[in-house]
């Protein structure tokens, strides 16, 4: 079965304002993995997680710009997989800015590899709108600039937004994609504008996508939530349990 993980930044706007309420809602809902995001800056993560049985398998934190905080952190927190949550849009106007990209990139993979952490990274939507390198598409040109080691996590909804089918990238790169992010909400030109909404309810097409990916980790992500964040999490969870019992069911 998938592994369910939560992309914490869905939950940010929560954190100060009742931190022991969110994370206790959270392990409520079944989940014990988490995905945090910005590990080299929270100090309280490490006890926090611990308090409410949850584990960070995978995180998001600035391996380009912190890489040595970045590493502590994770050992500290037992995460086995640190995604580089996209990358300066400017440099994916050109070659020569994607090449600069995935060489700052590949220069951590090493250190990170030695201490038995892989590096992964994270799309948005520029990735894929972005010029064409000598008639390759800029994303698969900057996959095959990265060391081989460095796995990748497909951001589902954004990969759609910019127009790139969540399958072909799976028939392309394979077991290179070791999470997914998975989101839903409105598709077209406003979609930076937009709250992402409750799976199954928005433009996204996820039994598919889901379907192919059974030994991925679906990590769940809302950019933006509605009025009630812990309720669209909720049902959202739900709707992956879910699609994971009755994929396994078929199996």
């Amino acid at each position: 079965m998938a592994r369910l993980s939560l992309q914490l930044y869905t939950l940010r706007d929560l954190f100060d304002s009742d931190r022991d309420a969110t994370f206790a809602a959270i392990a409520s809902m079944g989940l014990d993995e988490v995905e945090p995001f910005g590990i080299e800056h929270f100090d309280w993560l490490p006890g926090t997680l611990a308090e409410h049985g949850l584990s960070a398998g995978s995180a998001h934190a600035d391996v380009i710009g912190a890489p040595d905080q970045v590493l502590a952190a994770a050992r500290t927190l037992g995460v086995h997989t640190v995604f580089q949550p996209g990358s300066d849009r400017g440099a994916w106007l050109s070659g020569e800015g994607i090449a600069s990209v995935a060489a700052s990139i590949n220069a951590q993979v090493g250190k990170f590899a030695d201490a038995g952490v892989t590096i992964g990274y994270h799309n948005h939507e520029f990735e894929f709108v972005a010029p064409e390198v000598d008639g390759v598409p800029a994303y698969d040109h900057f996959v095959s600039l990265l060391d081989p080691r460095v796995a990748l996590e497909v951001d589902t909804y954004w990969a759609v937004a910019g127009g790139r089918r969540p399958l072909d990238l799976f028939e392309a790169y394979g077991e290179r994609i070791t999470h997914l992010h998975v989101k839903d909400g409105p598709l077209g030109p406003s979609v930076h504008d937009q709250a992402n909404v409750v799976l199954g309810e928005g433009a996204m097409d996820l039994p598919p996508i889901l379907a192919a990916s059974p030994n991925r980790t679906w990590v769940l992500e809302f950019d933006q939530c509605g009025a009630d964040p812990i309720d669209e999490v909720r049902r959202s969870i739900d709707y992956l349990a879910a699609s994971n019992t009755e994929k396994e069911a078929r199996r």
